[in-house]
């Protein structure tokens, strides 16, 4: 068939009675392929080879090497940048990249137990793609809590406000990854599959460990003096933050026989002193009676 010998019987004795038996090397399965072919017949078209490539498992196994080595490199550059940026607020960053780590060398490992999944030289870099998305969540974190400090918040007030303003840009930011990895994931095949896995994986895991990990734990190392009282290398410096210090809340009162000219000075004064919930609230006011 199609120029190839499938099959070629041959006869031992004369059927004389009718009756024959069919007896050589073969099972139910080799009978069956057998069977399907000769049902089918040959194909009305012809295939040619147009390119040939055999890699050798060494080979394989120095890519998937370098693209480890590669992806561990990416995750020192990371701890190194958050190390320099947030001070002693690195520890966060590197406890959730190791529990991010674990969780997806886990999960990666019951699909290799369970269903025979092998990690490509592609689904290293949808991993290594992951060590950014993670990254990119602590950054837009970190920075709103800095930001509410820099509002006149303590430090407790501004990692749940800081939170709360984060975690709509972080599931936002989520959800295009996984979206791409899953449109990827259904549009292709190969091993741009394996890269759309692991980054929808990657991302997903990012999503998990920031809600029940980050925070959490974020709000834990905030009750310790040393973050607490706003230490230089703790990341919540207020002089590196660009802070002013509380001054303390007062208020001013003149007597009767106080002249204007000290009375001007004092108002100015208060004014000075007045924390930014008193300013707000005075400009609210100013504002309403404006409109009155």
């Amino acid at each position: 068939m199609d120029g190839y010998v499938i099959t070629a019987p041959t006869t031992q004795a004369v059927i004389s009675n009718g009756s024959a038996q069919i007896t050589g090397s073969f099972d139910s399965v080799s009978s069956k392929a057998l069977a399907d072919s000769l049902k089918y017949g040959s194909l009305p078209i012809g295939f040619e080879v147009q390119s040939q490539e055999n890699i050798s498992a060494t080979l394989g196994a120095e890519q998937l090497q370098a693209g480890l080595l590669a992806g561990a490199i990416g995750l020192i550059l990371v701890i190194i940048y958050s190390t320099f940026q947030y001070r002693a607020l690195a520890v966060v960053t590197i406890g959730s990249l190791i529990v991010a780590f674990l969780i997806i060398y886990l999960v990666i490992t019951v699909l290799s137990w369970r269903q025979g999944y092998r990690l490509s030289l592609a689904g290293v870099a949808g991993l290594i793609m992951g060590i950014g998305i993670t990254a990119d969540s602590f950054i837009v974190y970190f920075e709103r809590v800095r930001d509410e400090m820099r509002d006149g918040r303590s430090l407790s007030a501004a990692i749940e406000q800081g939170w709360k303003r984060a975690f709509r840009t972080i599931i936002v930011s989520g959800a295009v990854s996984l979206l791409a990895a899953v449109v990827l994931y259904v549009l292709t095949v190969g091993n741009v599959r394996g890269f759309a896995f692991t980054l929808g994986l990657t991302t997903i895991v990012d999503l998990a460990v920031a809600i029940m990990f980050t925070y959490p734990f974020l709000q834990l190392v905030a009750r310790l003096p040393f973050f607490s009282s706003g230490h230089k290398w703790s990341g919540f410096d207020a002089k590196n933050l660009g802070i002013t210090s509380y001054v303390g809340r007062g208020q001013f009162r003149t007597g009767a026989n106080v002249p204007t000219t000290k009375v001007a000075a004092a108002s100015k004064e208060a004014t000075k002193r007045q924390t930014i919930a008193e300013r707000k609230a005075a400009e609210l006011l100013a504002s309403s009676r404006e409109g009155k």
